[in-house]
């Protein structure tokens, strides 16, 4: 819990700053996905014996649409751009205790510093996330297509979704140290990412709660809400999700990369929110 109460407390002293690095990145990707288009799909009554793989597919990713597709890469551009100016930032304020001054300068000068540890450690994830979107499909589409009755086939694809859900943050809570790997060591993607893995599995029990816990929170009222299909309730959730996500991710795991590595932490000095 100690991850968690130093994250919060980061960002509730630094929220507008934070806020401005993330606000652009979440409002993309929340007009154009949700996070659980996959599991919306078992409230819409779509997985009956005539759907395709490629429909379940596209609309459990939300690539149904062909301009998503250009729109996705240019939202993983922005994220990018933004999301290096943050955690240099981030790592910036814990190591030494001070932010860099507001300037059009320092700003790119973060950003150019942390743009390819950024994409590269946030593709990874992506990449990790369509594979198992992938398995997950058809996995539902195996059971649309082989159970005879819905509500079995409804409880089966729900099980699947969840148990691959699970997984994603599972992985995603081992591979939280990657991107601090690369800014602040220096490491290549693959080397960050085998340190990132066994660093945090050998501490799974403080990592995994403190990723999962907020998230799954935070994902509650958006599967409730699609399970009405409030259209513009659901695309006002999905921004605030991916805004929270991306604020609290990006400072937790250099909260965890800190701590786990035994590197001082000037603010723990200053602000009583470490302790």
């Amino acid at each position: 819990m100690s991850y968690m109460k130093s994250t919060f407390g980061y960002l509730k002293e630094h929220f507008v700053r934070m806020l401005v690095y993330c606000v652009l990145p979440a409002l993309v990707l929340g007009l154009i996905s949700s996070p659980v288009s996959l599991i919306s799909l078992l409230f819409r009554a779509q997985l009956d014996k005539s759907v395709s793989f490629a429909e379940v597919f596209l609309n459990g990713t939300d690539l149904n649409k062909p301009y998503k597709i250009v729109v996705m890469i240019f939202a993983f551009l922005l994220y990018s751009f933004f999301a290096a100016a943050c955690v240099g930032s981030v790592q910036h304020k814990m190591r030494y205790g001070h932010f860099y001054k507001v300037n059009s300068h320092n700003f790119f000068k973060l950003v150019n510093g942390n743009f390819l540890p950024v994409a590269k450690g946030m593709l990874s994830l992506m990449v990790l996330m369509e594979l198992l979107g992938i398995v997950t499909t058809l996995f539902v589409f195996f059971w649309s297509k082989v159970i005879p009755v819905h509500a079995v086939t409804l409880v089966l694809s729900t099980i699947t979704v969840l148990l691959f859900v699970g997984l994603f943050l599972f992985v995603a809570s081992m591979l939280i140290l990657t991107i601090p790997n690369m800014t602040m060591r220096g490491f290549g993607l693959f080397k960050a990412v085998k340190l990132s893995w066994g660093t945090a599995v050998n501490k799974f029990k403080k990592v995994l709660p403190a990723v999962t816990l907020p998230v799954i929170v935070a994902y509650i009222p958006l599967v409730i809400v699609n399970a009405f299909d409030i259209n513009v309730l659901t695309q006002i959730l999905d921004v605030l999700f991916y805004l929270f996500a991306l604020m609290y991710y990006h400072v937790l795991m250099y909260v965890i990369f800190f701590d786990l590595e035994n590197v001082e932490v000037a603010d723990i000095n200053e602000n009583n929110y470490w302790g």
